[in-house]
């Protein structure tokens, strides 16, 4: 079983060797899942993946962002130059760089990140397939849904075991987005969920996960094909790397006899890896106490609380059994709350027994008794992987001669991947415009009048509902599969799907990977949805070539990016919505239980008309918790302009609002005058999405 660690700076690479890493993983400068991690150059990645090999490690460099198509020539001159690096494999989460990579270097090792949104076993099949030699599975999987998709599969399959969670699905999380433009899906998420969210009276940080630790569990895991463990963390010191992957070298390593012994060993490494409290997840199928809404950060390990304060300095009692304090320590204090907490460095201290004064300004904004925290410090050869990392760019100068490093030329003519297809890039006039009514509730059809085409989107809940629709409005009706289906769901949809074909149903919206496996050789009109996303002309193609014809435009694109893919593809095959409640995110992990179905806000202290913007309201759905954005997207005021690039299909989606005549009315005015709906936002149309 591999041993897969982060790599976010030089030294985390010298920590995660000497701790026992099989392997690491680096973010390729651009187009990563952790833009705001440490800049790692080019130059940077040829050295790293030179030391690495040099030490037997294998070295994946994360491309797992979703590309723009004005991006796609930088990033597949970016892979080019990795490649003759001599990266051992790619994660990558664009179905437009697998279209590129999967014909155009076939010496590329490629593997599907967690963004994929890979959930059931027909997710692995269809992306090894596609050419992917693993797939990094979903955050939020029980040990039976492992178990279950690990027997017999085609592709190595990969976990994580420790670090942070998402509280979304990975994928399908458009918060950072909708609140502000920073895309989850193009690394530069801004960590909403760690806010404080108000709920009524109830105020915390709501929904923040702990942190996942699998560390118990590793002995179950490794009774069944999993290839790698994955420790999350590329935003973490080199200490904390080194930390880890320690504790998991010695459970990996571990008999079943001495597993115990291992485990106790892992269990002290890990309890001062400075992080949030943890968590097993849904591992066991059960929820283990997954959030803490007290607090947010990694409050690290407790170092004592404060004894006197003033207005430039604070004295801290240690705790018993703490040792002492050593200039380079984080140290946190906080309010009991958790409302008021502050960071500093250590430079400087003066010591009384068990007393430190420390020299910081503003703290008398804390009270005695407050608890105060350790979060970092720095290891003890921390001067040591310093020195190694200055020897390893010598050594590598020295070997190379000093020749300049740089991105090669791509050679490679991959635009033949999409010169003949559809329209080959000359725009046609838009034909008369379409307009499509999406819909979950079965009564909205009794609102609907005029020639409008329906879109009845399917979940567990509603599924045994849909021939009532069809009867109603016809076989023509589309059917939109949900983006999430369980394991144990697939039969469920399988078996439905079958029926509805029999019937004369042939035209489906895929919202996953996985759900091109139930339509092999159909004779089904399929489209993408807006979370199986097609952000440029070769994911469009890649689809395509699997007998995908149509693509949604996803609710966070911009209007750029939408005039740029209209180029190459024929517009008259995309659609985008132009009004809706779009979810801005879809967890598991967030129960109905827990959350209830009040509104939430952000608690921005008194900016009403942000806490007005940043409003959700929770909903059950399929044993999932949805949070909807509580203003409407609208863009009918920009319809003109979307016809212009040759758009003709044009969405409405009715879900999460309850039926009403009047309701819709109103919509469909507005449509047709062009006007935008009052208190309705534009998302990242206008803005833009970073």
């Amino acid at each position: 079983m591999e041993l897969l660690a982060p790599v976010g700076s030089k030294e985390a690479l010298v920590a995660a060797a000497r701790a026992g890493a099989d392997a690491v993983y680096i973010g390729a400068p651009g187009f990563n899942a952790r833009l705001s991690a440490k800049n790692i150059t080019f130059y940077d990645m040829a050295v790293l993946i030179d030391y690495a090999h040099e030490k037997g490690l294998k070295v994946y460099a994360a491309m797992n962002t979703l590309i723009k198509h004005a991006e796609i020539h930088s990033a597949v001159k970016l892979i080019s130059g990795i490649n003759r690096l001599g990266a051992d494999a790619f994660i990558i989460q664009d179905l437009g760089l697998a279209e590129i990579i999967s014909k155009h270097f076939e010496n590329i090792e490629m593997h599907a990140s967690t963004q994929l949104a890979v959930h059931n076993r027909m997710g692995v099949d269809i992306l090894a397939e596609a050419g992917f030699r693993r797939v990094i599975l979903a955050r939020e999987l029980s040990y039976p849904e492992l178990k279950l998709i690990a027997k017999g599969a085609p592709a190595e399959l990969e976990i994580f075991c420790h670090g942070a969670l998402c509280f979304s699905l990975s994928g399908q999380c458009l918060f950072s987005s909708f609140i502000g433009g920073h895309s989850g899906n193009r690394g530069l998420c801004t960590q909403p969920c760690r806010r404080l969210w108000l709920q009524g009276k109830r105020k915390g940080y709501l929904l923040s996960p702990r942190d996942l630790q699998l560390a118990e569990e590793l002995k179950e895991l490794k009774k069944i094909k999993i290839t790698s463990l994955k420790i999350e963390g590329r935003m973490r010191s080199a200490e904390y790397v080194y930390r880890t992957v320690k504790a998991y070298r010695l459970l990996t390593d571990a008999s079943d006899a001495d597993f115990p012994e291992a485990l106790a060993e892992a269990r002290a490494a890990l309890s001062s890896d400075y992080a949030r409290e943890k968590t097993a997840c849904l591992f066991s199928g059960r929820d283990d106490k997954i959030f803490e809404p007290e607090r947010t950060q990694c409050l690290g390990n407790r170092l004592g609380e404060v004894a006197e304060s003033s207005a430039d300095s604070v004295v801290i009692t240690l705790s018993d059994g703490v040792d002492g304090i050593m200039k380079g320590d984080r140290l946190r204090l906080s309010s009991p709350s958790g409302d008021i907490t502050r960071a500093f460095k250590v430079k400087d201290f003066s010591a009384d027994g068990k007393r430190r004064t420390f020299p910081l300004e503003n703290a008398d904004d804390f009270k005695k008794g407050d608890p105060v925290f350790i979060t970092a410090s720095p290891a003890s050869d921390q001067k040591d992987m310093e020195k190694e990392v200055d020897e390893m760019y010598k050594n590598y100068n020295l070997k190379n001669k000093g020749k300049a490093v740089r991105a090669y030329q791509v050679r490679q003519d991959y635009t033949s991947l999409i010169s003949n297809k559809w329209n080959s890039g000359k725009k046609a006039e838009a034909a008369e415009d379409r307009l499509w009514l999406r819909f979950s509730d079965i009564k909205w059809p009794d609102s609907f009048t005029g020639t409008a085409r329906h879109i009845f989107a399917l979940n567990r809940d509603n599924i045994h509902k849909s021939f009532a629709v069809t009867e109603r409005l016809g076989a023509d009706t589309v059917m939109e599969l949900p983006p999430f289906i369980a394991q144990r769901e697939t039969d469920l949809f399988r078996g439905h799907i079958e029926k509805m074909l029999n019937a004369g149903v042939k035209n489906w919206t895929l919202n996953n990977i996985a759900h091109l496996g139930f339509f092999r050789d159909k004779g089904c009109s399929l489209s993408a949805g807006q979370f199986l996303y097609a952000w440029n002309a070769y994911a469009a193609a890649f689809l395509d070539d699997r007998g995908v014809t149509s693509f949604n435009v996803s609710w966070e694109d911009d209007f750029l990016n939408i005039r740029d893919l209209t180029g190459p593809v024929d517009a008259s095959r995309l659609m985008i919505y132009l009004y809706g409640h779009p979810p801005a995110a879809r967890s598991r992990i967030l129960t109905n239980s827990y959350i209830g179905g009040d509104v939430i806000q952000e608690n921005d202290k008194g900016d009403k008309k942000a806490k007005d913007e940043n409003a959700f309201y929770p909903v059950a759905e399929a044993k999932l918790t949805l949070l909807i954005a509580e203003k409407p997207v609208c863009l009918f005021s920009s319809r003109r302009k979307l016809r212009a690039l040759g758009i003709s299909n044009f969405g409405i989606d009715l879900s999460y609002m309850p039926p009403g005549r009047k309701e819709l009315k109103d919509i469909l005015d507005s449509y047709d005058s062009g006007e935008s709906i009052p208190s309705s936002v534009r998302f990242n149309f206008k803005r833009g999405v970073k």
